[in-house]
């Protein structure tokens, strides 16, 4: 069965890798990137699918507008786009709290208000917001973000309430420590104390983020909603 796939954050591994796990012949895909254009071509895709690649920045409001627009009547949407700014709160700019709650609340927002009529006059919809573990565990330098993506776990708790009942699954998936994005700098000069915290002794790959997302938006899952599960390798003492 053809489907509506909507993934944003294609400028990052995780976003990619979801890509990879999740497509299938016949899928009419909407892919969103910042700045980072992925390059399709490198990536192992399904011949028979349909792709709309999107440069859109959510900063920018009328952009995002007609993102939502473009994307409404989608039948699977995997919020990964995110924004991370670390420093500690006093040293934080507005400009920097802006981008974050631009992107990282706002952006969630109108998406998955854009796409609710349409899932619910289907009966049927599936929504996948990438949180973070910096909702349960935050660390220094964390207060905007991790507050960000605790919103978005309690935001999509509060959907679920509102709209399971008409056929619509919402769930978060929760990386911790993974091969991707700002870790890697931090890696570059504390690899033992990252390595540390972790009990299974190794970081994350987006690959297994994505098989963590590939089961959540198929039929095994259709009993799983309003959910957060974490994806952090025995994480217990934060970076």
């Amino acid at each position: 069965m053809s489907r509506k796939i909507c993934i944003t954050g294609l400028g990052s591994k995780i976003g990619q890798a979801i890509l990879e796990q999740c497509a299938r012949e016949s899928d009419t895909l909407f892919l969103q990137y910042r700045k980072n254009k992925p390059d399709l071509d490198k990536l192992s895709l399904p011949d028979k699918i349909e792709v709309e690649l999107l440069q859109v920045d959510f900063n920018d409001a009328v952009a995002l507008n007609d993102f939502c627009t473009k994307i409404s009547k989608c039948d699977v949407i995997i919020n990964n786009a995110s924004e991370v700014i670390t420093d500690i709160l006093p040293m934080i700019d507005d400009n920097a709290i802006d981008k974050m709650i631009n992107v990282n609340v706002f952006a969630l927002i109108k998406i998955c208000r854009a796409v609710i009529p349409y899932m619910s006059s289907k009966r049927k919809g599936t929504i996948i917001n990438i949180s973070s573990i910096a909702a349960h565990r935050a660390n220094r330098g964390q207060t905007v973000y991790a507050g960000t993506k605790g919103f978005m776990e309690s935001f999509s708790r509060a959907l679920v309430a509102e709209y399971g009942a008409r056929g619509i699954r919402v769930n978060c998936v929760a990386p911790g420590p993974i091969e991707s994005g700002s870790l890697m700098e931090i890696m570059n000069y504390a690899p033992d104390e990252i390595n540390q915290s972790i009990l299974s002794k190794r970081l994350g790959k987006p690959k297994e983020v994505a098989s963590i997302v590939e089961y959540l938006i198929s039929s095994s899952a259709e009993f799983i909603n309003g959910e957060t599960i974490k994806i952090d390798g025995g994480f217990i003492r934060g970076l």
